[in-house]
Formats: structure tokens, sequence, C-alpha cells
């Protein structure tokens, strides 16, 4: 017997109920964007610790162990005076080659690459804190906050809401904190404090360790990584704001909750009506639920038929429950 589904006329917090909806489905199902996200993070994930101990590496050939525990020594001794030893987890290292100019005059390249393996790196293209959201994505999903805050409002820098969003997602992070976190450690401090003793001032800059064509190649490997994490959050989100976008334009002349159910079904997402507050609302249908359907729907399915949509994700909701 088939289940009677109450109808009830839309407005416009009923509206963003059904977005929501259609937004965490598009966020669980496996699509393309969603899948290069997953392997990026993966890449990164299988590149840190290698490149952290090949950080080691490097750094204890140019100043080896027995260096840094005779200033150690040194400094128990006489303080500040007897050396100085900083706690680093950013690198520069250079291979330097000869290269020649417009003019024919040679001159030698230090081919730079600049590792920074704290949560607060920026990788090329990139500014602000955007590789620990992107890195911290499901996590800040799943505790009810927004990574895409910056890439959401990017233009509406004096939106309330942009300010608001920021400081709970740095707060979460521990980029900031408040009298009442009383957390023995966050995300970042977890990162900082894994470092490297070195020999010198507390500016990276200041030190740089040569290496040869494939180190340099391992950590060019390693920010390039970075880089494409943050790059398949970006596109992750435009993937669904676009989506999204249509979503509501069509829902905007929706009048009553049966007609998003139809286009639901006919995406093969489930839409429970128990989640949409019983207020009215009118407006002219313009889009009907066949036509927005083909909109929302990828050129490349995902799952061979309705069924397995809906199964797919009952089953995500399960496994959230």
């Amino acid at each position: 017997m088939t289940a009677i589904t109450k109808d009830f006329r839309l407005n416009a917090d009923k509206r963003k109920s059904i977005e929501n909806v259609y937004e965490n489905f598009l966020l669980t199902q496996t699509n393309k964007v969603r899948k290069t996200y997953d392997e990026a993070k993966a890449k990164f994930d299988e590149l840190y610790p290698k490149v952290w101990e090949l950080a080691t590496q490097v750094v204890r050939n140019h100043q080896p162990q027995c260096d840094v525990d005779t200033i150690n020594s040194m400094r128990d001794k006489y303080g500040d005076n007897g050396g100085r030893i900083h706690d680093d987890n950013c690198f520069y290292f250079i291979n330097p080659s000869m290269e020649t100019n417009d003019r024919g005059e040679q001159y030698e390249n230090e081919n730079e690459v600049h590792v920074d393996m704290t949560l607060n790196a920026r990788p090329t293209g990139t500014y602000g804190s955007q590789f620990a959201y992107a890195y911290y994505y499901d996590e800040l999903k799943q505790k009810g906050l927004d990574p895409d805050f910056d890439l959401r409002w990017s233009n509406e820098r004096r939106n309330p809401r942009y300010y608001e969003t920021e400081s709970q997602v740095r707060q979460y992070l521990g980029f900031s904190r408040t009298q009442n976190d009383d957390r023995k450690t966050t995300h970042k401090s977890e990162w900082e404090a894994k470092t490297i003793p070195v020999i010198g001032t507390s500016y990276c800059h200041s030190r740089q360790f040569k290496v040869d064509d494939v180190t340099h190649s391992v950590f060019n490997e390693f920010n390039i990584a970075q880089e494409k994490l943050c790059q398949a959050h970006e596109s992750m989100f435009n993937y669904v704001n676009e989506k999204v976008m249509k979503l509501r334009q069509g829902l905007r002349t929706y009048t009553k909750f049966s007609q998003a159910k139809q286009l639901f079904d006919k995406l093969g997402i489930p839409l429970n009506d128990t989640v949409i507050d019983e207020q009215s609302s009118m407006a002219l249908s313009v889009f009907s639920p066949d036509n927005l359907a083909d909109m929302l729907t990828d050129q490349e399915e995902q799952f061979s038929s309705r069924e397995e949509k809906i199964a797919y994700f009952k089953s995500l909701q399960a496994q959230a429950n």
C-alpha cells in the first residue's frame, strides 16, 4: 500500500529545508568532484609522512644531531649566549643550477622551494587558511560548521554571516581561542607540535638547505599536493553551489510540497515531508519537475538506476543515525 504524503504550501523556510536535503545528497553521493577531492586528500596524506622524514634527513645532514646537542648543552650553561636552536616546521630548500639570461650571461638560479608543513600553509594560488578548511572539510561539516564560507561569501566580506562563520570555523580549528575554550589541544596545535630542531634564528627563510634534483622534485610534489587539495575543495563547492542555485530558482516557482516531492522522486532523492514546517506561501510554477530534474542531473550518471540512488542515500542516512 502506497504511503500518503501530506501536501502543503511552500514558503521561504520550507524551500530552504528542501535545499538542505538536496545539498546534503550532493555532498554524500559519489560524483566526479567528490572523487577528485578524496583522491587529493589521500595523496596529501600519503606524502606528508614521507616528506617529513625526508625534510628531517636533509636538515640533519646539514646540521648533525651532535651539533644540536652541543648547542643545547651550551644553552643550558650560558643561556641565550650559548647559541640558537629553533623548533621548525617550515623550510626553504634550494637546488642551485647555472642558467643563461637573454644576453648570454650565466647566473646561478637557486630554484627555491618553500615547504610549509603547518595547518596554516598557503600553497600557491591560495590565501588565508584555505588549506585548513579544505583538509578538515568533512569534519567541519559533521560539526555543523561551514568550510565553504570563504568561497560562498568571497564577494560579501561585509556580510555579518561571513565573519560569524569565520569565527566559528577558526575557533574550532584552533586559530583563535576564547575564554570558554578549555581544550588542551586543537588541530592547529597538533600540527605545530611536530617540529625539527634547527640551528639558527626563528626566521625559516634565513636558513636555506641545499638538496639534489630528486629531493627538490619531491618537495615540489608535496606543494602541488597541497595546492590540488585546495583546488579540489573549490571545485566541489562550485559544483554543488551551481546545482543548488538551479534548484533554488525552480523552488521559488513551486507552490506546493508535492511539486518538490515529484522532482526529488525523479532525481532519486528521498524527501521526507516531516522536515518541512507547515506554513504557507504562494508562487506560480514556471519550471516543471521534469525540466528541472534534467537541469540538476549530471550528464554522466553515477548510478545505473533511480533505485540505486535511493538505496545509496538511505544507507547513508542510516549510518548517520
